[in-house]
């Protein structure tokens, strides 16, 4: 039997289209070198800190970190950003001097009843 293994087993990113995320869980470990680094977490990153993804792996994603820093950390532990709340554009006001039609008076309609001309 033949196990077939993907080429490429993360997603690249530019500056144009990578991702926003924030911390989901209280701390999460952040690695300059990679999660197997020798000697640990060189920070750890506080719940609902925003990051950017630069790179997406299995298990860990390469992030760049509000201070510009780059390093690791565990997909797991990251959520995409809150999108922004919807806010109602507001309504054009419309000028109560437009002209009106010859022979038409104002506010009324082509057959000459009053309401609205559209």
């Amino acid at each position: 039997m033949l196990l077939a293994i993907p080429a490429c087993s993360s997603i690249e990113y530019n500056s144009t289209n990578s991702p926003k995320m924030v911390v989901s869980v209280d701390h999460t470990p952040f690695y300059h070198n990679g999660p197997l680094q020798g000697n640990g977490p060189d920070l750890s990153l506080a719940k609902g800190e925003e990051i950017e993804v630069l790179r997406k792996e299995i298990g860990y994603s390469f992030v760049r970190i509000n201070d510009g820093q780059n390093g690791y950390v565990a997909n797991d532990d990251l959520k995409p950003t809150e999108p922004a709340p919807f806010t109602h554009p507001t309504k054009a006001t419309h000028s109560t001097t437009s002209a009106t039609p010859t022979g038409s008076p104002a506010g009324t309609n082509a057959s000459g009843k009053p309401g609205f001309r559209y």
